[in-house]
């Protein structure tokens, strides 16, 4: 197709809008008109027009899923007043990581992702965010997102407090065939070593 700039533009316009704080969603109506204005040019066809709005409509959503999970870890419920914590917990602690499947962590000025290779039997992603108030509370789910089988990265929502997220690669039947999870991340530990785990319980 001749001419693709103006989704990419637009979906650069989106991550600038959740760098800084900003609910993306609006540009949904954008992309539809960058495809009206691209059906317009010479030398493209229906079909080209069509799949190349549709990517950008599904990276627009994961863009705006981000946006969300931010949200929420940025305003949690209050949680209830706890003991205060003992010296060693305290302490800076270590990121984790267990289960069956290999994951990279990846870094772009502020944004940090986890990638991960395709599997062939999966056909879809579910990304589960967990957070917990400090080193001795339990973590609470505050979003997850479902993703499809090509998709091989996520946006990290790292703050303060310790983040734990789950991968999980599902096949057509529903049975779990890949399995990753990342404990302890925030944003100050997320670029030390991550401890191996033996089992991702």
């Amino acid at each position: 197709m001749p001419n693709r700039d103006p989704f990419a533009a637009i979906l650069h316009e989106a991550r600038g809008h959740v760098a800084a704080g900003h609910d993306p969603h609006e540009l949904e109506a954008r992309i539809r008109a960058a495809g009206r204005s691209v059906r317009a040019q010479d030398g493209v066809t229906e079909a080209e027009v069509d799949r190349a709005e549709r990517q950008a409509l599904r990276q627009l959503e994961r863009v705006v899923a981000v946006h969300r999970a931010r949200a929420r870890i940025a305003n949690p419920p209050a949680p209830p007043p706890a003991p205060a914590p003992s010296r060693r917990a305290q302490l800076r602690t270590r990121p984790t990581i267990g289960g069956n499947m290999e994951v990279r962590r990846e870094s772009s000025g502020d944004t940090v992702s986890l990638s991960w290779d395709r599997a062939a039997a999966v056909v879809s992603w579910e990304v589960r965010f967990s957070e917990r108030a400090d080193a001795r509370s339990d973590y609470a789910v505050r979003d997850t997102l479902t993703l499809p089988p090509e998709t091989t990265t996520v946006e990290l929502p790292l703050g303060d407090r310790p983040l734990r997220v789950h991968l999980l690669g599902r096949s057509r039947d529903g049975r779990l065939l890949r399995r990753a999870i990342v404990s302890a991340l925030t944003r100050e530990n997320w670029n030390d070593r991550w401890q191996r785990r033996a089992s991702a319980s």
